[in-house]
């Protein structure tokens, strides 16, 4: 109780901790997300901004991905690339030796939370854009969740709420192996279009490119502490986890470093039709089974992102024996949209129904 009250005092007074994670493993980095959001459910876990190295070569998928859709599996293992998933939405990064990830973990009761989640990138992401103009570079926010130099893309962000508690992920592209991660990617030609380039060169930049500098990942972690305290007003003390998140994250390792949690066997269903759907943010994929006017078997994945803690696998099971018409489809999908009070950044239940219905419009039985 003692330490619940001085949890609850800390977060008052504008002293927050912050949690430097360096894991020998990137398994045990996605465990503590997922620990502090429920750490702060429970009361248990201070307002926390974490900054990460990454150990080594990771390819991080996003919670609704299919993982034969996005990467060559076959080439990750030849060319020893970790593959892991994340409990947040959005899409698959390929992160170098080296690679800083930043977060915060927070109650969404916080005066400093929006109900509006772009709202949110763009408020708790101005440490990172202050720590980075630090460093002699001009970095922007650039809606709806990444952070930009010039034209090209230096961090993206992601977030996932769990009742009153609010998580905000995010990447700095410290460095990028572009050979490799064009060795391993599958990209949608849709997704490239949406974004107006023509490959992903074009999309991104490094810090490393952009400083002209091989900059050490603890002059990175400095300077985005600086802007952390600066943007949000508040003093981090540097401290680990307490007792009690240690007891929930050494369970949560178990199911993160799962082969069935990494990468979801059979969710990328047989198909005889499919669609890969732009939405204004992210890619939605639709594998559908169609035969004699029925939806026979569905899968749903792509990089969407959505705000509150649901899966979309109930969703699949719905649509599983319905009719292809529109009406079917659309009924099916917003009711449970609405029943779930699903929210997401830059996406909405229409898209999901004009996706599902682009895949039918394929079958030609």
């Amino acid at each position: 109780m003692r330490e619940m009250r001085e949890i609850k005092e800390n977060n008052d007074n504008n002293e927050w901790r912050y949690l430097e994670v360096k894991e020998k493993e990137v398994i045990r980095c996605n465990s503590i997300h997922s620990t502090l959001v429920d750490g702060m459910i429970k009361g248990i876990s201070p307002n926390t901004v974490f900054l990460e190295e990454c150990p080594g070569y990771v390819l991080s998928l996003g919670r609704n991905q299919c993982c034969e859709e996005e990467c060559d599996i076959v080439e990750c293992e030849k060319l020893g690339i970790t593959i892991e998933r994340r409990e947040t939405g959005g899409g698959a990064g390929l992160m170098v030796p080296g690679s800083t990830s930043w977060g915060i973990c927070m109650d969404k009761r916080d005066s400093r939370v929006s109900d509006d989640m772009n709202r949110n990138f763009e408020i708790l992401s101005r440490g990172v854009i202050i720590g980075l103009k630090k460093l002699g570079l001009d970095a922007i926010f650039a809606p709806v969740n990444d952070i930009n130099i010039g034209d090209k893309k230096v961090g993206g962000m992601t977030a996932m709420t769990r009742q009153n508690s609010l998580l905000i992920y995010g990447s700095v592209i410290w460095d990028f192996d572009m050979d490799t991660f064009m060795k391993i990617a599958r990209i949608p030609a849709p997704k490239l279009k949406k974004k107006g380039v023509s490959s992903v060169q074009k999309r991104i930049t490094t810090i490393i490119q952009e400083l002209g500098r091989k900059i050490p990942p603890a002059e990175l972690r400095d300077c985005l502490i600086q802007g952390f305290e600066e943007a949000l007003s508040v003093k981090l003390t540097k401290a680990g986890l307490n007792e009690a998140e240690n007891a929930i994250w050494n369970k949560k390792m178990d199911i993160f470093s799962s082969k069935k949690f990494i990468l979801r066997p059979g969710h990328c269903s047989v198909s005889n039709v499919s669609c890969v759907y732009p939405a204004e943010k992210g890619i939605i994929r639709i594998s559908l089974y169609v035969n004699e006017g029925k939806i026979m078997d569905a899968g749903i994945t792509g990089d969407f992102m959505q705000i509150n803690d649901i899966d979309f696998d109930p969703l699949e099971g719905l649509l599983v024996g319905s009719k292809t018409e529109k009406e079917d489809i659309e009924r099916i999908v917003h009711t449970y949209f609405d029943e779930n009070d699903i929210r997401m950044v830059g996406a909405s239940a229409d898209d999901f129904v004009d996706a599902i219905v682009g895949a039918v419009n394929e079958y030609e039985g």
